[in-house]
């Protein structure tokens, strides 16, 4: 009897350290619930770390993610709280703790819109009866106030984001923006386009303008602290030059009069020849060839590049989603489209900008008109504006996240 009793006692904690085990590596479940009127389907995924969800009504499929750590736990949605108004079908899940993880989502012919950007008085009266929910529009709203620095130059410092270091082109240099703002001077006269400058994470590296016709060395600065060092070429390098893109660790550089590419390295201050004229290439999620007609013509790396989906000036391919961006007007619509679902699309904020996109993680840093902002989780908001960008299109923004 006491054989099979401490017989027993060891199956049950082999048994218990096998399931310790399997929770710390175990990366990933997919489950399935009901909440009232919803079925739920639940997808964790460890690496990143998120939940993806399927709302299934009898009328329609809603679908989402959310980045909050619930350590594994399964049936995380407590409650969803569910009313149609005017054609909107508006979804507010609620989390286990009563969190609220994200805005009011409204389904309206397979575009997602969040509730606290429309402008429905309808919408708005729900919105109020959610307040005993804890949800509050106030939090999805932009209420940060202006901050004059100079005649053309503003901030929104309470929307500036921890460890998210800002800095924005100058004539001469750079702005920097983070818990302290620099002026970093490069050139002692104006500059006025830069078309050999780039942002590569927490560097800015820029032609030395002071040359006329060719040049030698490349400035370069740490946006986080401002300091400077130098990075020289033993080719002269024609202004006739332009950027092609950033891949890794490198940033590639064609010489349209030299008909040569060059692979600058910030992290080993050196410049060396990439490619002749005989075997140019491109980068579009590979490596590409590329004729010297469209070196010519400026061809750009797309390392965001995707042909998953059509008919949209652009689409970027960037972790769990699409970015999509449809042209309207002067501006551009930008739409997110989960990758677990291609037929449904969320509108997040209109751009006046391709070139100004900056994918961090879950925020995505963008210019409109004459300021610069960030999306995230809970809507838009205005971090820096300059009146100059109506004038000058070529002055660009950088950010890093540490």
């Amino acid at each position: 009897m006491k054989y099979l009793f401490k017989t027993l006692i060891i199956f049950i904690a082999i048994f218990l350290i096998l399931k310790l085990i399997l929770f710390f590596f175990d990366n990933s479940h997919t489950i399935n619930y009901n909440i009232g009127n919803f079925k739920v389907k639940e997808v964790f995924n460890a690496k990143p770390n998120n939940y993806y969800f399927k709302l299934t009504h009898e009328n329609f499929d809603i679908n989402f993610r959310i980045n909050e750590n619930y350590n594994k736990k399964e049936k995380i949605i407590a409650k969803i709280e569910y009313k149609k108004i005017d054609g909107y079908n508006c979804v507010l899940p609620i989390f286990k703790g009563n969190k609220i993880l994200t805005d009011v989502m409204c389904l309206k012919d397979n575009t997602v819109k969040y509730a606290s950007n429309l402008n429905n008085k309808n919408i708005d009266n729900y919105l109020k009866t959610l307040e005993k929910s804890g949800y509050k529009k106030e939090n999805y709203q932009d209420k940060a106030k202006e901050k004059k620095l100079s005649n053309t130059l503003s901030t929104y410092e309470e929307n500036f984001l921890e460890n998210n270091y800002i800095a924005m082109e100058t004539y001469k240099g750079l702005n920097l923006f983070s818990k302290e703002n620099k002026t970093i001077k490069i050139f002692d006269n104006d500059v006025y386009t830069k078309p050999i400058s780039y942002f590569k994470d927490k560097y800015y590296i820029v032609a030395d303008y002071t040359e006329n016709y060719t040049f030698k060395y490349f400035y370069v600065i740490n946006i986080i602290n401002g300091n400077e060092t130098k990075i020289r070429s033993y080719d002269e390098i024609s202004f006739d030059s332009y950027i092609m893109g950033a891949l890794d660790e490198n940033i590639y550089l064609f010489d349209k009069d030299a008909s040569v590419e060059y692979k600058i390295s910030i992290e080993n201050e050196n410049v060396e020849k990439f490619k002749d004229k005989n075997n140019l290439q491109t980068y579009n999620g590979k490596w590409e060839n590329i004729t010297l007609n469209e070196a010519l013509n400026e061809v750009k790396f797309k390392n965001y590049y995707t042909k998953d989906i059509k008919g949209y000036e652009k689409v970027d391919k960037v972790g769990n989603y699409y970015y999509a961006y449809e042209k309207e007007g002067n501006y551009y619509n930008v739409y997110q489209i989960d990758i677990k679902n291609k037929n449904q699309r969320t509108y997040l904020f209109q751009t006046t900008s391709l070139e100004s996109i900056i994918y961090l993680d879950d925020i995505i840093y963008y210019q409109n008109k004459n300021t610069f902002n960030y999306y995230n989780n809970f809507g838009t908001r205005k971090v820096i504006k300059n009146t100059e960008l109506e004038f000058n299109k070529d002055l660009s923004f950088g950010v890093y996240k540490r």
